[in-house]
């Protein structure tokens, strides 16, 4: 069995939805060191090269790597750690965090650096669409719309709140609709739909927490494909997830595979992947990267138990 790391990278990230960063170095290192690790701690902003900065970090010798952002900075460090062996733990300091939840990371800080330091690591699937990696899902349609529009207007110095609601507007007032064509594994069919979510494994897509998964190493994708054919039918779907409502087969036609083909009708797509949207040139091929991530949870998780499972394997320390 490994043992533990002598040393950790931490990465925080500044610009995540979070009110104690400054607190957050010293209490890190204080929680690390009560458990025999020294790190190197570095604070980053928007903009910055995440991935290449964990993939650094590994390089020069990083026995553990821990991140401390929302979902989009835990993406950046999950593409720089995976296949490497070298695990990541999460300070949940994001506004969502929906992959902190997914892994049962409890959301106080001190008690997050404690998993860091004395957790147990297991693998679990990422997923990844033209190189690029995601940890919970890629999203193409009305969202990453939505932030384009949003971003546009922050250009021209419109106030945040204003932006956001400029944004929602003008995807209302359009609707734009998708025409795509899907391969997955040996389906194939031809759709036009306002947005399509792939995601790495299968999201309950019902009740409370649409985004919610039981499982974390099916390597496999889930393509949810909606149904909505009007701008009412979208603001039923809203309704529906904030009264508990949502049922994956009312709302969504629902596809497997290990592999995703989506060949929209456009050169270039924007495409959401864990809430930060790139643009990128179609045709979009998603595949799942199975267990290719090692992840620091609390000993005695459902993770832990789904490892076992899965593997056989005993989990360990990093």
């Amino acid at each position: 069995m490994p043992g533990r790391p002598g040393n950790a990278f931490v990465i925080l990230n500044a610009s995540s939805g979070w009110d104690k960063k400054d607190a957050a170095p010293a209490l890190v290192r204080a929680v690390l060191r009560t458990h025999g690790i020294e790190c190197t701690v570095t604070k980053v902003t928007a903009g910055a090269d995440i991935r290449a900065i964990a993939s650094r970090a590994v390089a020069e010798g990083a026995e553990l790597v821990v991140a401390g952002g929302g979902d989009g900075t835990l993406r950046a460090v999950a593409a720089g750690l995976s296949g490497t062996g070298v695990p990541m733990a999460v300070l949940p300091v994001g506004t969502l965090n929906h992959f902190a939840r997914d892994m049962e990371i409890p959301f106080d800080l001190e008690q997050a650096a404690t998993v860091a330091a004395a957790g147990t690591a297991v693998t679990v699937d990422v997923g990844e669409v033209n190189g690029r990696v995601f940890i919970n899902n890629s999203v193409i349609g009305l969202y990453p719309t939505y932030r384009f529009e949003r971003a546009r207007r922050e250009a021209r110095g419109w106030n945040g709140k204003l932006a956001i609601l400029g944004g929602i507007y003008s995807v209302f007032r359009r609707f734009p609709f998708l025409e795509v064509r899907l391969d997955a594994g040996d389906v194939t069919v031809a759709r036009r739909s306002p947005y399509i979510v792939i995601a790495n494994n299968e999201h309950a897509m019902e009740g409370f927490k649409p985004w919610q998964r039981d499982r974390m190493t099916d390597g496999m994708l889930w393509v949810y494909i909606s149904r909505a054919r009007s701008r009412f039918d979208l603001l039923r779907l809203v309704f529906k997830v904030l009264t508990g409502r949502l049922r994956t087969e009312d709302e969504f036609e629902v596809l497997r595979a290990g592999r995703v083909r989506v060949a929209p009708h456009r050169r270039r797509i924007g495409v959401s992947l864990d809430g930060e949207v790139v643009s990128m040139e179609t045709p979009l091929e998603y595949r799942s990267r199975p267990r290719e991530l090692r992840v620091m949870v609390p000993p005695g998780s459902r993770r832990v138990e789904e490892f076992v499972c899965e593997t056989g394997g005993v989990p360990s320390a990093p």
